[in-house]
């Protein structure tokens, strides 16, 4: 799909490393212009310079979703740029391992804070423009946890089934021709954020019984979803709930 994208703008949260980086990478691969969001200025940095020196298109914007008037100030720099998003992927996530007894609050605020209030935010900054302009794509990168609930992500599964439930009203209720909602939910990634859980003796043996297709899936995975999603060939998939994750929850 070389090109399906081009002239339009992709902002993906949580770009600089795992899900988020692979999905801005193919997006950028498309035409796209690629706007690396992460609160590690280092490491957006990397990525939008690697991808620069392929003769992609991408700029790094660094921000700290977990402040309220972040999103706000990350629109009004995007405008000053003229680099308005037609596709916002909801990448950024916080995700504690904790039992339904022994969630804490600071893990409580921290997980509310990012995947459920930041992601109202960036709507609220972001979708105006997109309805205005008459396109616009919104993905938000949920969980397998949502339909398979794992005990070690309590607090953590319940956020990200709130933020599909905010996704899938918006598809029902907007009713702009061209403007989509959907979710992915991955399952067991081999990203950063998992390879120490996958390194613990056994584990990931344990979690491959689990899966029917028999692998641990790659970022790349996520990725080429949200390219369909966001090209000609996905216009008429709205309010979707697609699963990545190899069968995990079945």
């Amino acid at each position: 799909m070389t090109g399906t994208l081009s002239g339009r703008v992709a902002l993906v949260t949580g770009a600089a490393r795992g899900i988020g980086r692979a999905i801005a990478t193919r997006l950028a691969e498309a035409g796209a212009h690629a706007i690396i969001h992460d609160r590690d200025a280092g490491a957006a940095s990397a990525v939008t310079a690697d991808l620069r020196a392929r003769d992609l298109t991408a700029s790094a914007l660094v921000a700290d979703l977990a402040e309220a008037a972040t999103p706000s100030s990350m629109a009004a720099e995007l405008k000053a740029k003229g680099a308005e998003p037609d596709v916002l992927v909801l990448c950024a996530s916080v995700e504690m391992l904790e039992t339904w007894d022994a969630v804490s609050e600071a893990a409580m605020a921290a997980q509310t804070e990012i995947n459920l209030h930041a992601t109202l935010r960036l709507l609220r900054a972001f979708l105006p423009g997109m309805l205005a302009r008459g396109f616009g794509r919104v993905i938000a990168i949920g969980s397998v946890q949502e339909a398979r609930p794992n005990p070690t992500h309590f607090y953590y599964a319940a956020t990200k089934a709130a933020q599909t439930n905010m996704i899938l009203n918006l598809a029902r209720t907007l009713r702009s021709p061209n403007v989509t909602c959907n979710v992915i939910q991955p399952g067991a990634i081999r990203t950063d954020r998992n390879r120490a859980v996958l390194a613990e003796p056994g584990r990931e043996e344990q979690i491959l019984t689990r899966i029917p297709l028999g692998r641990i899936g790659r970022a790349e995975d996520c990725a080429g979803v949200v390219l369909l999603l966001c090209s000609p060939d996905g216009s008429y998939i709205n309010g979707a709930e697609i699963a990545v994750d190899g069968g995990l929850r079945l």
